[in-house]
């Protein structure tokens, strides 16, 4: 049943009280921007966005070895121009004062839709390069404003479990699709990767209009005002790292696979579809054990983990027990959820969008360094150095998690 609006008084303090479904409610006399509304509205922007990607990233590693044929330098240097429109995402961040964050947010499906579509006609590195460009630009802008809608339109104590849940239906998605890719490679014996691309780029679009056309309950525009605020280090700190490691296991685990073990195209859709369908069930599991346990005692048990992953990586050489490291290194990836929340407990709401735009910027300097720098690494010293260098980036961030709960101390005694 849900709960009413209502009011918990101690002592002097007056404490909002938010209905179980996230539905607007007042503090301090003011209406909150958010409603269930604009919650759902989230949910079904991600799960369009989310059924095209997953299409296009199940199929990446055998589509770039097999059609395009390029070579590990040639990955990196790819994955590295992909995160070029994060590198820039303060700044376009901008564009958002223009639009209602849901006609930004669809806006920027669209654009993530038409990069989906020209997947279509690639055939050589530089249109692959244009069209990863495309593609990057959209979902890159879509995800700050996706972070920063979720998170003020639930209750504090609420907006990890809410991130899981967010992250759960994007999982979803990604198991139905990739779930069509494998039973179409099964059927037809093959992989048609024009067809596959054109059909992903039609579901975003589809979502994108829809979310566009959507009429929400009123969330205001994005704060627009980027700023390098040294109160919120911890924060992009720990975005940094986090994108480091992230962009280890997504440039270069699937690859590995692909090109030194040569797993099939089946069978990485395979892998995918396990992971999202683990997914599923541990975000929101997830979320509630970051929501309980703090965001520093979480990503330290995350990054302790991951540590022991990567160094399998480099030295286990059984192909089967690789496929196990990969779908539990996958899934560890939504303990990125604490450094999202970690931001909503030491900076007020309403510059929560332009901080997620600034984090995600910082995020993309490392996302462009570490496939660029990792495919030469691979190139020079071969695959165990890479993943070495990853075990390395999650001993620091363990490292530095630790303190995260004095560093939030100390950011929200600056912040009074």
């Amino acid at each position: 049943m849900r709960q009413d609006k209502k009011k918990i008084c101690t002592s002097d303090v007056e404490i909002p009280c938010y209905t179980k479904n996230c539905e607007k409610v007042e503090e301090n006399g003011q209406a909150l921007e958010g409603n269930s509304d604009v919650f759902k509205n989230v949910v079904l922007a991600t799960f369009a966005l989310e059924f095209g990607l997953a299409l296009q990233r199940g199929i990446f590693n055998n589509f770039v070895v097999e059609v395009v044929g390029i070579n590990p330098s040639e990955l990196g240097f790819v994955q590295g121009v992909r995160e070029i429109p994060g590198l820039l995402t303060a700044p376009l961040a901008m564009l958002s004062r223009f639009f209602s964050e849901n006609v930004y947010a669809g806006l920027c499906i669209i654009t993530a839709a038409c990069g989906l579509l020209l997947h279509t006609l690639v055939g050589s590195f530089p249109m692959l390069l244009f069209a990863t460009l495309v593609l990057s630009f959209g979902f890159h802008l879509f995800y700050p404003v996706q972070s920063s809608m979720v998170v003020k339109s639930c209750h504090p104590t609420e907006r990890a479990s809410r991130m899981g849940q967010v992250n759960s239906a994007a999982a979803a998605s990604s198991l139905i699709a990739l779930a069509f890719v494998l039973l179409f490679s099964r059927f037809t014996g093959n992989t048609d990767y024009d067809l596959m691309h054109f059909i992903a780029g039609v579901a975003a679009l589809i979502g994108g209009v829809v979310v566009l056309r959507r009429k929400t309950g009123a969330t205001g525009k994005p704060t627009t005002v980027i700023d390098f605020n040294v109160k919120y280090m911890s924060y992009y700190v720990l975005t940094f790292l986090g994108g480091a490691r992230r962009h280890v296991n997504a440039t270069f685990a699937g690859y590995l696979l692909v090109e030194t073990y040569m797993t099939p195209v089946s069978t990485m859709v395979l892998l995918s579809a396990i992971s999202s369908l683990i997914a599923i069930f541990t975000r929101p599991f997830i979320g509630k054990v970051i929501d309980k346990w703090g965001e520093q005692k979480s990503l330290v048990f995350n990054y302790s983990v991951v540590i022991a992953l990567f160094c399998c990586y480099a030295f286990v050489n059984n192909p089967l027990l690789l496929y196990l490291i990969y779908v539990v290194d996958t899934g560890l990836v939504g303990f990125d959820i604490a450094i999202t929340t970690h931001l909503g407990k030491i900076a007020p709401k309403e510059v929560l969008s332009a901080e997620y735009a600034m984090g995600s910027t910082i995020n993309h300097i490392s996302g462009i360094a570490v496939p660029m720098l990792g495919g030469l690494i691979w190139d020079g010293l071969g695959s165990q150095s890479v993943f070495i260098c990853g075990a390395v980036i999650a001993l620091v961030s363990m490292l530095y998690s630790r303190h995260l709960g004095e560093k939030e101390r100390i950011a929200l005694g600056q912040a009074d």
